[in-house]
């Protein structure tokens, strides 16, 4: 099982307190899924309704060779600014824009990314709550990690992601989530 991805390149891993941390570079991806935006820049977009729209969506007519297998992705749109409604997309990656026209699908540029995994040993090793959903904790990032690497935030245009690997039905979770938050040198 693997944890990086198509479109990702390690180009560093830290240990932050016993957290592994990997600087990570992007390659432009296509995600296909479904989106929702709250309807202002103060409040949360309806992601029962979202969710029920991805599961509801028929994922067949999706070639094998075109979306990764074994990974789900959340991406939190517009949490890293104020200026734009908060938006979720369930889905996950592929390998081309070219999809069923019941998919959103966004474009996403190159870009550079801090990850680290979502687990009760990370919130406990950054002397943080343990993560229940919600919102992801992307300040484990921008506020404990990123700033003893030299690193800020990166630009607000890119999303926060929650990225699932290999979900196992008899225990109804993955084996892994990951926390991807976009990053620029300080």
């Amino acid at each position: 099982m693997t944890t990086q991805h198509p479109q990702e390149k390690i180009i560093k891993t830290y240990d932050y307190n016993g957290v592994k941390v990997d600087l990570v570079e992007w390659k432009e991806t296509f995600w296909c899924g479904k989106i929702g935006y709250a309807a202002n820049n103060m409040d949360e977009p309806n992601i029962d309704k979202i969710m029920s729209d991805f599961l509801a969506v028929n994922d067949s007519a999706i070639a094998a060779n075109e979306r990764e297998e074994g990974w789900d992705v959340c991406i939190s749109l517009n949490y890293l600014s104020s200026e734009r409604p908060n938006g979720v997309m369930f889905g996950f990656l592929v390998g081309t824009e070219n999809q069923p026209d019941c998919f959103d699908v966004i474009k996403l540029p190159s870009a550079l990314y801090m990850r680290v995994q979502i687990c009760d040993e990370t919130s406990t090793s950054l002397g943080c709550e343990p993560w229940k959903g919600g919102v992801p904790p992307y300040e484990w990032i921008t506020k404990r990690i990123a700033p003893n690497y030299g690193y800020k935030n990166g630009d607000d245009t890119l999303p926060v992601f929650e990225y699932y690997g290999y979900y196992d039905p008899d225990k109804n979770e993955h084996k892994f989530c990951y926390l991807y938050v976009p990053v620029i040198e300080e």
